[in-house]
């Protein structure tokens, strides 16, 4: 299989011929170019402003590499047509499977992405797929790692909680009432995972809109008869009595 690589004149309409003449690299020892048949050449002679080789031969990739650090290789542009070619391949792949994937998320996780990339999750369903599969076409490799980040949930909940002000951010510092809990997301995502139960609190208050309470059980005070207490103190006598008997 051959593997194209292109040397390319950066002027090709001024370009009219080159030497590339032996030389001394950057340890200074002598390159020289060994031809076809296994002999010294004084170099590679260039007649044309691009030429094409193929480094899975073996002469090709000999010129390849005489080339590749050459001094005057400056003026000219290596261009790695198979690596170039293979990578626009894995690239349209990856897009593929990033849009195969957008288009199949259902309408809480369009809201919740679009939350992620800024973007107004109130819009109609139609509008929001069609920008998140835009960006999950134009930035593939982006998309995925955002959609199968360990800690989008809480990202997430970062961006509900500001809006319906339950987290605020005062320069840059994210807050819980008056304790700061994070300099970046990262670190108030830190500090949400460390304090589980205060973030259970602040979902079911996101979820509900209702701020929770501590249930504080109030005891009547029962009145006792005058009577029944003495009853009941004549009894426990009696109970003493039997006991020393």
């Amino acid at each position: 299989m051959k593997h194209i690589v292109l040397i390319k004149a950066r002027k090709p309409e001024k370009f009219n011929y080159c030497k590339f003449g032996t030389y001394k690299d950057k340890r200074g020892k002598i390159q020289k170019l060994i031809d076809i048949n296994g002999l010294e050449t004084t170099g590679y002679e260039m007649f044309s402003a691009v030429v094409s080789l193929n480094i899975n031969d073996e002469y090709d990739k000999s010129v390849y590499e005489f080339l590749k650090d050459h001094p005057l290789i400056k003026k000219f542009i290596v261009e790695d047509v198979s690596a170039t070619e293979r990578q626009n391949a894995e690239t349209s792949i990856l897009s593929a499977q990033a849009v195969t994937t957008a288009s199949q998320l259902k309408e809480q996780e369009l809201k919740d992405f679009a939350l992620l990339l800024g973007l107004d999750s109130t819009q109609q369903e139609m509008l929001l797929r069609a920008k998140i599969i835009q960006h999950a076409s134009t930035k593939p490799a982006k998309f995925l790692e955002q959609l199968n980040d360990i800690d989008k949930e809480h990202r997430i909940f970062l961006k509900k909680a500001f809006n319906e002000k339950l987290l605020t951010k005062v320069n840059g510092v994210w807050k819980h009432n008056t304790l700061n809990i994070g300099m970046t997301d990262d670190q108030a995502i830190v500090w949400l995972k460390d304090n589980g139960d205060t973030y259970a609190l602040l979902k079911h208050q996101l979820r509900t809109g209702v701020t929770p309470v501590e249930e504080t059980i109030e005891l009547e005070e029962v009145e006792q008869h005058p009577l029944r207490a003495g009853s009941a103190i004549s009894e426990i006598e009696k109970e003493i009595d039997n006991l020393k008997k």
